[in-house]
């Protein structure tokens, strides 16, 4: 038995892909301690199609109605408060003009949290219409986009999600827990291509997978 074959044996079973069962063990998250749940009595509103043939979605997450409109009043009143501070007072009230940047600001808001999708299955994530077959990963990286800190995954079929949000998907630890299994499995073949950051940072055991695949960067 090969050192790679050991590894994998040691780790949680991968689910059955049209029954998700049996469920992976809690994976470890350091993004975020937030417990939200797949929502049971609503629909998603119009998501991206899932891959075909490799079983349905079983957890997902997206921003509510209220919340996106929560979201563009925000921003809207954060630029308010700002040409408040600006201009010292309030003349930008009588002036129609930062009224409709304020309505196009506010809605651009809107149709971003409106685009937020993520969703898995047994054995694939998905990232709004773009998705990875997680137990066939063949490059990780740990990166920093903006103010999140995310992943960039590619699958052995070239499939890519560059930016993939971990607090975004910790928040949802079922979810995670599917995604987790995966990732592991992957190392564990040997043909994934990890970086040191993102071992550290998803908790992997430098042992696991080969060492040509412990990259610096």
């Amino acid at each position: 038995m090969t050192h790679t074959s050991r590894g994998r044996s040691r780790l949680p079973k991968i689910p059955d892909p049209h029954t998700g069962e049996p469920r992976p063990p809690a994976a470890p998250r350091r993004e975020s301690s937030a417990h939200e749940a797949t929502p049971t009595d609503r629909a998603p509103i119009e998501p991206p199609p899932p891959p075909e043939g490799l079983g349905p979605t079983l957890e997902w997450s997206q921003a509510e109605k209220k919340h996106r409109v929560q979201a563009a009043f925000a921003l809207s009143a954060i630029v308010a408060a700002f040409a408040t501070v600006k201009v010292g007072g309030f003349d930008w009230v009588s002036d129609w003009g930062f009224w409709v940047l304020l309505s196009v600001m506010g809605a651009v808001m809107y149709w971003r949290a409106s685009q937020e999708w993520m969703a898995a299955g047994a054995v694939w994530v998905q990232e709004g219409p773009k998705w990875v077959n997680t137990y066939e990963l063949v490059r990780i990286r740990f990166s920093v986009d903006g103010l999140r800190r995310v992943l960039r995954l590619q699958d052995a079929e070239g499939r890519e999600i560059h930016s993939f949000g971990l607090r975004d998907v910790q928040s949802n630890p079922l979810m995670w827990d599917l995604v987790y299994n995966g990732i592991l499995h992957s190392v564990a073949s040997g043909n994934c291509d990890i970086s040191r950051k993102a071992r550290k940072v998803l908790q992997i055991p430098p042992s696991l997978g080969r060492e040509r695949e412990y990259s610096a960067d």
